[in-house]
């Protein structure tokens, strides 16, 4: 049935209302007449333009309906929470990967509202899976209206929370969405790391057509934030189904198996990068994010590997200058270059002179021998030097462009 709730003559509406909708005043009051509580609750949660939005929610209602009708209404949508039939959360992901949405959730979403009101410990005594749907519910029907109560239990109660997103998210995925409502919980500026914590992995292993800058986002936080035996059993069972990927997304894929696994997969990350300057271009940023946050990634960033990654790379980028005004310096490329021989520069290790002296014997680092040799020399200086302090990035590369130790070139599209 369809009820009469959007006009602009709100007496004729009340009128017709209360004459379809006394006789069922029991079911709506009970909260099991979904029918006639969802334009209310559509009411209630500001969706109706003609009904003025400054107004109190509770005050919409009482606009369509005689003050018997509505008190039902009202007790309608706080019962509505006890129901045990509430559609589950998967449910509710797969309709809006069809851009479908379950209405009965705006029923929901005023009846959480409502019991909250006074206080949110209210909430306490609505069962988990109501909740659940609730929290799905809170991304997949949008509404006008604030809903406090999800900000309370994100904050409060994340043993709620996580699971629904998680389950939420990979029904959407798992049904080909391409855009995750509420995704800025992981992938804003500042996310929620025990979100982000409890769901990247499996982000990861659903979100299969998911755009390149999303997943180097995701991995970046996932090097982060998970488990690195669990991260490479999402990686393998991505990399098993490799034809779902598009070179980029393969390149981010390969790169993050040789860094969580560099014995395993070096020989086949390597034969696919190759010497291409398109694939190593998106791999010296991808990579340079890593080896710089090596204190906060799960993983252990050793000297052989980044020594790897500099035979790899660096080859691909000789050093190269700017020559114009105040945008002077080393080019992007370069300069991420230079903060993986950093991270060389900066290591404890005692294994880290070994590779700096391997990676001068390698015939294709020539370019960069004036910049190994000077590794080199700081960490002989660091160990036998009682009062020796490391210069930091900037100083170090003065130093380098001072001294000559660069093999720089001017870039061809710089101005003259």
């Amino acid at each position: 049935m369809n009820y009469k709730v959007i006009s602009l003559d709100f007496e004729l509406t009340r009128s017709e209302n209360d004459e379809q909708l006394l006789a069922q005043l029991e079911s709506i009051r009970s909260g099991e007449n979904f029918q006639a509580l969802i334009p209310f609750a559509k009411a209630y949660l500001g969706l109706f333009y003609v009904i003025e939005s400054e107004l109190a929610a509770v005050e919409k209602i009482k606009l369509l309906a005689n003050k018997e009708l509505a008190e039902a209404i009202i007790d309608g949508f706080k019962a509505s929470v006890l129901r045990d039939d509430i559609t589950a959360v998967e449910q509710i992901g797969e309709a809006k990967a069809k851009q479908q949405e379950f209405a009965e959730g705006y029923v929901i979403l005023a009846g959480l509202d409502l019991i909250t009101a006074d206080s949110m410990d209210a909430i306490e005594s609505v069962n988990t899976k109501i909740l659940e749907s609730a929290i799905a519910f809170h991304f997949s029907n949008k509404t006008n209206h604030q809903n406090l109560w999800f900000e309370y239990l994100l904050k409060g109660h994340k043993e709620i929370v996580l699971p629904a997103l998680d389950k939420y998210w990979s029904a959407m995925l798992q049904n080909k969405a391409s855009y995750i409502p509420g995704r800025n919980l992981v992938l804003s500026d500042s996310p929620d790391i025990e979100v982000v914590q409890y769901t990247v992995l499996s982000l990861l292993e659903h979100w299969q057509n998911c755009k390149a800058k999303i997943l180097f986002q995701l991995l970046q936080l996932a090097f982060k934030y998970a488990d690195s035996e669990e991260f490479l059993a999402v990686t393998e069972r991505v990399l098993s189904q490799d034809e779902k990927l598009n070179e980029k997304t393969r390149l981010y894929w390969l790169a993050t198996a040789f860094l969580l696994a560099p014995e395993k997969y070096a020989a086949r990350f390597s034969d696919y990068v190759g010497r291409v300057k398109l694939k190593v271009m998106p791999l010296l940023d991808f990579v340079t994010v890593i080896i710089t946050a090596k204190d906060k990634v799960n993983i252990d960033v050793s000297d052989k590997l980044v020594a790897q990654l500099l035979r790899l790379i660096a080859p691909i980028f000789p050093p190269q200058h700017h020559v114009y005004g105040a945008l002077g310096g080393l080019d992007i490329n370069s300069r991420n270059v230079m903060l993986i021989f950093y991270s060389l520069v900066c290591s404890d290790s005692k294994t880290v002179t070994k590779e700096i002296k391997a990676l001068r014997k390698a015939r294709v680092m020539k370019i960069y021998s004036g910049v190994i040799d000077n590794v080199l020399e700081l960490h002989i200086r660091k160990n036998n030097e009682k009062d020796f302090v490391l210069p930091d990035f900037d100083s170090y590369i003065k130093y380098l462009v001072d001294n000559n130790k660069l093999d720089g070139r001017s870039n061809k599209f710089d101005l003259h």
